[in-house]
């Protein structure tokens, strides 16, 4: 049997020849096992024991650096993974030696990646002044560390010989592995500015400097960090730079759809699941795969009210618009007053009856009732709901009768026109708490389960809803509550039946009862609006208020925006155009003709799209935007919002943010928002490397399969980034 010091020799040749392992590789793994024989004595296999190893990973533990600080968990993690590796080899080789699965590997903390603001960054950016050598050194350095995102050493290996025409390099990285990195036009302008002042013939890019700027060599590692952190210092920002990352977080009580139900953002941070997301190309929805989760606070949201809609997210989350390329993804903090977002028409979410409560339609009517109108009391031991419409609480009354053959007694409400149907069960009051009515006012929120219900327990619940909150008569279809929280919720509701609701907000004043004091109040109510959906409640929700007057008589149509594809086609056509507009004008298509043309405004509604569309095919017009028409018009899924009112709010608490895949994309208070951390980090100027340590996987082939990018999509993205920056 050879001895354990054979034994390393030759499991370190193996690394180097059969492995391919670096040189560097080698010397680490030598340096981790021969400390391990060392401090356990071992001189054959039989030394190497779990008592041996637990004994030197105790004492790896307690190890103090040379900075008299503690030896951290990943370098102690590294060790572990030497004496594992070697343990595989030997089994390979059939040696008798210790199992390797008898060593378990510290579970280390998620590695975080720190943020410099974009304002920070375009600072340090610019800190290296003058048009010295040194300085022009700086700032080429800088900004191709931005640009490419390659590590420290990458970028002292490379040579001066750069392909500026095309924007690439090829680097080899660890393990010898090549990949491409990119360079942006600012990066380019800082290498030319450079290079042109360099007078020596090195080869490297990136040289070191005398105290008079004579060339010595090539930079070090080391050198680059010095002046990066110099650069920091001298643009006044006071935390260690890392590679730049912008994120796009949401509020923590956005409503998010998974398959099963709905539930906040807060909440979701804190469980696993699949997710509703939407594929933005296909136009159709799907179930994904959460894969990363983060967490920060700040100090300001972005609030965006897009008919009806409110979505609360920080400047930096991505919404989708439309552009004259179709769909695009836009920064919330580019949006404008006007402009239109994507949201969902109708959801399917896949609910079912809650056989443990055997709650049926009826109860889940009742439940809805209590929620405007009740009163969950666990002192009085019962629920009490209020109500002027005396035949309303009669048919609950009935209920309580059928479904828990409780006798409920209708009493006058002592000075007020009002009536009380009290239900006194201290099993049932217990089982409203346990399930949410435990918020009352403007905090009042919906019980979560109703979120998992089936399509005909949620039409039953809001039609009760309806019969304590909503209107009736000439005044439209409303529901009125002081929560916004909860007729957010409600709307979310409305949506899993295919229902557009519009939530509105108004200031009113309000006397109090004793002391005729006048207060303002706020208060929010949600609306039906236009006739298709009025009469889908009409169909669906068998509310006992009158609404048959509130239905329209006309709707013109469901609105496209797709003014910016008219006029690009517009300018497409250049000369033909004016030909089309005169005979649209002219062959009774006056309907049409206001349409057309670069300076008109008015928004067109799908049927008057699909007319174009005809019209345009006619003209043997065959360019990329007829197709992106045909798609939307024929698109049954999204609807688009115009935006009404941008608000700048004041917060200081937590956002949240998700990694989803494949589609990147999710649901988030009836709006269709991107949220794939993983490739904003690439569309935002980190390298796929970078991305890859992220999300923990072991080849960067797969991390580019996961943000579903190629070389030439990521130059792309890369390219269009930094054309921001010019």
């Amino acid at each position: 049997m050879p001895s354990a010091q054979e034994l390393l020799t030759e499991y370190l040749d193996y690394l180097e020849i059969e492995k391919n392992r670096s040189i560097r590789t080698r010397e680490n793994y030598e340096r981790y096992l021969k400390t391990f024989f060392t401090y356990a004595k071992i001189r054959d296999l039989d030394n190497i024991t779990e008592e041996t190893i637990r004994s030197f990973r105790l004492y790896l533990g307690r190890t103090k650096g040379s900075g008299g600080e503690a030896l951290k968990k990943s370098t102690q993690s590294y060790y572990a993974i030497a004496i594992r590796n070697f343990l595989k080899y030997l089994i390979k080789k059939d040696y008798a030696a210790l199992s390797p699965d008898k060593i378990e590997l510290p579970k280390l903390p998620q590695r975080e990646i720190e943020i410099l603001e974009y304002a920070d960054l375009e600072r340090l950016l610019e800190a290296p002044k003058g048009v010295n050598l040194r300085a022009l050194r700086d700032k080429a350095i800088l900004e191709t560390l931005f640009s490419t995102g390659l590590r420290l050493a990458e970028l002292c290996a490379l040579n001066r010989r750069l392909d500026f025409k095309r924007g690439e390099v090829t680097v080899r990285g660890k393990g010898g592995k090549l990949r491409i990195v990119f360079i942006s036009e600012r990066a380019k302008k800082a290498l030319k500015n450079y290079l042109e002042k360099r007078s020596d013939v090195r080869e490297a890019l990136f040289v070191s400097l005398t105290k008079k700027g004579q060339v010595i060599d090539r930079i070090t590692p080391r050198a680059v960090q010095r002046l990066i952190d110099f650069q920091a210092r001298k643009a006044g920002i006071a935390k260690r730079v890392t590679p730049h990352m912008l994120r796009h977080c949401l509020h923590p009580q956005t409503l998010i759809f998974l398959p099963h139900k709905i539930i906040s953002a807060g909440e979701l941070y804190n469980i696993s699941s699949k997710i509703k997301s939407f594929d933005i190309d296909k136009l159709k929805f799907s179930d994904n795969k959460i894969i990363g989760k983060s967490m920060h606070r700040t100090d300001s949201l972005l609030s965006i009210w897009a008919d009806g809609y409110e979505i609360m997210c920080s400047p930096n989350h991505r919404l989708f618009t439309l552009s004259a390329n179709g769909i695009e993804e836009i920064f919330a903090k580019e949006l404008r007053v006007g402009d239109y977002i994507a949201g969902i028409k109708k959801i399917r979410v896949d609910g079912h009856i809650n056989h443990r409560w055997h709650l049926n339609k009826n109860i889940w009517r009742y439940l809805g009732y209590i929620i405007g109108d009740g009163t969950v009391s666990k002192r009085r031991r019962g629920v009490i709901v209020a109500d002027k419409n005396l035949e309303i609480l009669k048919f609950y009354q009935k209920i309580l009768k059928e479904e828990f053959n409780y006798d409920a007694k209708i009493l006058p409400q002592p000075k007020s026109k009002g009536y009380l149907l009290n239900f006194y069960s201290n099993k049932f009051v217990d089982f409203l708490i346990r399930i949410g009515f435990n918020t009352v006012g403007n905090e009042k929120r919906l019980p979560p389960s109703i979120f998992k219900a089936s399509k005909g327990e949620i039409a039953a619940f809001l039609a009760g809803l309806y019969d304590a909150e909503g209107n009736s008569g000439k005044g439209g279809i409303r529901i009125f509550s002081s929560s916004k929280l909860l007729l957010k919720e409600v709307q979310m509701l409305f949506l899993m039946l295919g229902i557009d609701t519009h939530l509105y907000r108004r200031k009113r004043f309000v006397k109090l009862p004793i002391s005729n004091r006048i207060i303002a109040n706020i208060i929010y109510h949600l609306q039906v609006l236009h006739r298709p959906d009025q009469l889908l409640f009409l169909r669906n929700i068998k509310t006992l208020k009158d609404i048959s007057r509130s239905i329209e008589k006309g709707f013109e149509g469901e609105k496209l925006p797709v003014r910016p594809l008219l006029k690009k086609i517009y300018f497409n056509l250049a000369q033909r155009w004016k030909t089309f507009a005169q005979w649209l004008k002219k062959d009774s298509h006056i309907d049409i003709y206001r349409y057309v043309g670069s300076t008109t405004k008015i928004i067109p509604t799908k049927s008057t799209v699909k007319k174009i569309i005809e019209l345009l095919k006619a003209m043997n017009y065959t360019q990329t935007e007829l197709a992106i028409l045909e798609k939307l018009v024929n698109d049954d899924n999204v609807k688009w919002l115009r935006i009404k009112k941008i608000e700048k709010i004041v917060y200081g608490g937590d956002v949240y943010d998700f990694t989803v895949l494949p589609n990147q994309t999710l649901i988030t208070d009836g709006i269709i928002s991107h949220n794939s951390f993983a490739t904003d980090l690439l569309i935002n100027g980190a390298d796929l490397r970078s991305v890859q340590e992220l999300l923990g996987h072991s080849h960067i082939s797969t991390t580019q399969v996961y943000t579903h990018l190629t070389n030439k999509e990521l130059k792309e993205i890369h390219q269009a980034f930094h054309a921001r920056r010019r």
